[in-house]
């Protein structure tokens, strides 16, 4: 067979207009994991040489082949296509020079270095990679597909951006590249859910809100500051709330001045009462009283905003900042208490509905969430930005009026002024149609099965959450287009207005969370692979196996004394093991409720 030279001007797509308005930014992935890259082509190499196989016997795999070390080698790869082309009989040294030159040239119809390994394992070529890679598993010749390497996972598809609810296409419309456009509309939607308190649905039997957890995971420099644009669009809420308390608390102490004067005097004078410190953006380095304490006067309604993930991370680190168990509640509106002894203050939240907007390093995601049987980590939305090198234009604009705080200031406005309509409109029920809820569960019940399958059985809670966090999407986009549409007529038992989620919106979050699934994926073999076994799940061993069977032998509730003694009956050394109660409290395991009291956190849930 003749192999023909591919021409990259004929097989190249043509830019559509979304593509020619944001400028494509290339690949690189890290100095370590490239190395790794091409030490596990050549070791298939190696096989397909020794085998003899031809692995691309026709033009179009020849091509593809070429695209594929292309996609990930860049001229590194040329010498590969040589070793691999000379099999096949028609080999022509100049031919094949100057077929990876127009590959290296052309975009390759989206043909990936997934697809090298994928030709490999056709033609019956055992593959084994490194772990730095976390290249695609192949079983039978089939891509694992929803493992995905770093420089190839997915960004949201072109279509869902013209479906979105129209609020939302204005804020994203400020968007200068693809992954900034993900960016904005994530981080929208994360501020945006802690508005809707009016809004609830009912999912697994539960009444549930429309409350996120984000986390943006990149590296220094690699656009992940974009979120603190989104901030914008509710900080007039923030500061509406604010002006509020300050008015209060000028007539509280107008009230108070007068009482201390009629004091004594009238007995039917009552003392006034200090106003609730009303805010909705709360700061991250919050101890967990004081976060309990805001949650109290916001009536359990919060956003915790952090573009330095470490500031959350480190807060939960300390004795009095733990509050991952909070978090992990909070998602599920479960009853938060606190009851301090010294004041004789004992504080309920019945029905928490807190939403949480991070951005921070992949480092500092480990700080934050240790390992992923940690139960903060289904709970989040995870969007990985990879390395690009590069530099964007900085001055596209110097006109004030025309920068992006400028333009996502009012935007804010514009949306305090849409919800406070929308508010007061009354209550929410957000409700699927039957086709929909079928097509739900038959969807989740897919994702569960290929994940648990292609990767391991700790993914099933992951994909779980993620059905929650679809519906709460959807939940959201309805009330968001509710904006530009006038009340249905129907209305639930309890009074609340039925908004029906649009064929459109539904179909649009269930392209965003399956694009998130890649994302949750990668971080959950990162932290996997980071605890030192490439083949799942984590073991513990040394001193770790020793310190968690005496975190398994201890009750779920003791104090100090009991700790001791279950050290002694343990064998272990008091001093060495003393030092193991904080870091179980860093780990998320254990949480300090009283001066020597201890309580277990099930990080399993």
């Amino acid at each position: 067979m003749s192999k023909k030279i591919f021409s990259a001007q004929e097989w190249e797509n043509a830019p559509s207009k979304h593509e020619t308005s944001l400028p494509p930014l290339q690949t690189h992935d890290t100095h370590e994991t490239a190395i790794d890259l091409i030490s596990d082509i050549d070791r298939v190499v190696q096989e397909i040489e020794a085998h003899g196989v031809d692995i691309a016997p026709d033009y179009g795999m020849w091509v593809n082949v070429g695209f594929a070390l292309a996609n990930g080698l860049g001229e590194q790869g040329r010498d590969f296509f040589h070793r691999v082309s000379r099999l096949h009989p028609d080999y022509a040294p100049s031919n094949t020079d100057k077929q990876f030159t127009n590959c290296l040239n052309g975009r390759g119809s989206g043909v990936t270095i997934a697809s090298f390994f994928h030709y490999a394992a056709q033609a019956g070529i055992e593959l084994h990679h490194s772990s730095n890679t976390i290249l695609p598993n192949y079983q039978n010749g089939k891509t694992a597909k929803w493992v995905k390497p770093e420089s190839e996972l997915p960004h949201f598809p072109e279509e869902i951006f013209g479906a979105l609810p129209p609020f939302l296409q204005k804020v994203v419309g400020n968007a200068i590249s693809v992954e900034d456009r993900d960016v904005i509309l994530l981080g929208a939607i994360g501020c945006l859910s802690v508005c809707f308190y009016n809004v609830c649905g009912v999912y697994d039997e539960r009444v549930v809100f429309s409350n996120l957890y984000l986390f943006v995971v990149a590296d220094a420099g690699m656009g992940k500051g974009t979120l603190s644009l989104c901030r914008e669009l509710v900080a007039p809420i923030n500061q509406q709330l604010h002006e509020q308390t300050a008015q209060k608390i000028i007539e509280y102490k107008r009230e108070l001045t007068e009482y201390q004067k009629c004091k004594g005097k009238n007995a039917e004078v009552v003392e006034p009462v200090a106003p609730p410190q009303k805010t909705l953006i709360i700061p991250a380095n919050s101890s967990a009283s004081s976060l309990i304490s805001i949650l109290h006067d916001n009536d359990g309604i919060g956003l915790l905003f952090e573009t330095e993930g470490d500031t959350l991370s480190q807060t939960l680190k300390s004795e009095h900042g733990n509050y991952s168990d909070l978090l992990r509640k909070a998602f599920h509106h479960e009853t938060i208490s606190m009851s301090r002894r010294k004041d004789r203050e004992y504080l309920e939240i019945d029905n928490p509905r807190v939403s949480v907007v991070l951005a921070g390093t992949p480092e500092q995601v480990r700080h934050l969430i240790p390992d992923a049987e940690n139960g903060l980590f289904s709970r989040f939305i995870f969007y990985f930005i990879p390395f690009r090198r590069g530099i964007r234009d900085v001055f596209a604009t110097d006109d004030v009026t025309r920068s992006k705080h400028a333009v996502f200031k009012i935007l804010g406005d514009e949306f305090l002024h849409l919800l406070n309509e929308f508010m007061n409109r009354g209550g929410f029920t957000i409700v699927l149609t039957e086709k929909q809820q079928r097509h739900f569960i038959e969807w989740l019940t897919r994702l569960n099965d290929e994940c648990c399958t292609e990767v391991d059985n700790g993914m099933q809670g992951i994909v779980r959450r993620l059905g929650l966090i679809a519906f709460r999407m959807m939940m959201l986009f309805t009330a968001i287009r509710a904006f530009d549409t006038p009340n249905p007529t129907i209305r639930a038992p309890d009074g609340t207005i039925i908004l029906t989620c649009s064929d459109a919106d539904y179909q649009s979050v269930l392209r965003i969370c399956e694009t998130l699934l890649y994302h949750s994926v990668f971080i959950y073999i990162k932290l996997q692979l980071k605890g030192g076994n490439h083949s799942l799940p984590t073991v513990e061993s040394g001193v770790n196996a020793r310190r968690y069977a005496l975190y398994r032998n201890l009750p779920d509730e003791f104090d100090k004394g009991t700790y001791d003694q279950t050290v002694l009956d343990m064998n272990e050394n008091p001093n060495t093991a003393s030092k193991w109660i904080d870091k179980f409290i860093q780990d998320g395991r254990l949480k300090r409720t009283s001066k020597g009291n201890y309580e277990k956190i099930q990080t399993n849930n």
